[in-house]
């Protein structure tokens, strides 16, 4: 730990004091969005030292119950919402279709995570730049639109530089406090304080989140799938008590005699093919899923 590192820290506090301050000039209530991985638990922590008041939600998607357990247990305070009192997958025949959702048609989000009846006025997000290329760009503080931004310059330069500002949150005003940490310096900070640690990272997460999700890669859904192999079972269940095909349309080919298949696919990016590794690490999962079938 260096002299740099904790320059870091006391810059993310003095970013979340300024936050608080600025929301409370427009009359909002900072709240800390929480998932129960390791930025969030730092985010956390940093608001707590920075002696702010907040709340903290935790918006209940298709996380599993090691999570559910590890919040409650070591961040009571923390609000669970949902919207809808049934879970992930009943959701997707009450009130879809028994259509799956895809990256294009990412109701879930919409109705779980990112609910827009959950959007907070004043929001504290774990996002960093160096979790992928998209994020790259994330600045400290986010506001709405560019009307917002216009309308309230004078008042955000008073606490963030213009350098730091950008638009394009569901929130009025969304503060990034850890934006420019690193992985490492994000477990540097809960080793240095003893945090507790989310045991899904010893069991090969890398990030906390849902279970499996249409919207990341086949090779980052079998994590979820090893440890939940039911799952492809309740899906095609789910999706069968509707009237829609089992045609992948990129293949242009009907897999209504291996359902399983078009599981694993739907998981890999909504249906895109396979690579080489990809199709190797399939076949190794339907192994151990056949095996698991016959049990």
């Amino acid at each position: 730990m260096n002299l740099f590192f904790e320059q870091y820290e006391q810059q993310a506090i003095e970013r979340i004091q300024k936050f608080a301050a600025l929301a409370s000039r427009m009359g909002f209530r900072p709240a800390l969005g929480f998932s129960g991985g390791k930025d969030s638990q730092v985010c956390y922590d940093l608001c707590k030292r920075a002696g702010i008041d907040f709340d903290a939600y935790f918006n209940v998607s298709f996380e599993s119950n090691i999570t559910k357990k590890f919040i409650r247990e070591y961040y009571p305070d923390v609000i669970f919402r949902k919207d809808y009192k049934f879970g992930f997958i009943q959701n997707i025949s009450v009130n879809h279709s028994c259509l799956l959702p895809t990256k294009e048609i990412d109701y879930c989000c919409k109705d779980y995570k990112h609910n827009p009846r959950y959007v907070d006025a004043a929001s504290i997000v774990g996002v960093r730049k160096a979790e992928s290329a998209a994020r790259k760009t994330r600045t400290v503080l986010s506001v709405k639109n560019k009307s917002n931004l216009k309308k309230n310059k004078q008042l955000y330069g008073e606490y963030f530089r213009a350098g730091c500002q950008s638009t394009g949150t569901q929130s009025e005003i969304q503060l990034m406090p850890v934006v420019d940490f690193s992985d490492d310096e994000i477990w540097d900070y809960i080793k240095k304080y003893n945090l507790p640690v989310n045991p899904e990272y010893k069991m090969g997460r890398k990030r906390i989140g849902c279970i499996v999700c249409p919207k990341t890669n086949f090779s980052s859904n079998l994590n979820g799938l090893y440890r939940y192999p039911k799952l492809i079972d309740a899906f095609i269940r789910v999706r069968e008590r509707g009237t829609v095909d089992w045609i992948i349309r990129n293949d242009n080919k009907d897999y209504s005699d291996d359902k399983v298949y078009y599981i694993c696919r739907w998981l890999n990016r909504s249906f895109r093919k396979f690579s080489k590794r990809q199709e190797r690490e399939y076949q190794e999962f339907r192994t151990f899923y056949d095996n698991y079938k016959r049990k």
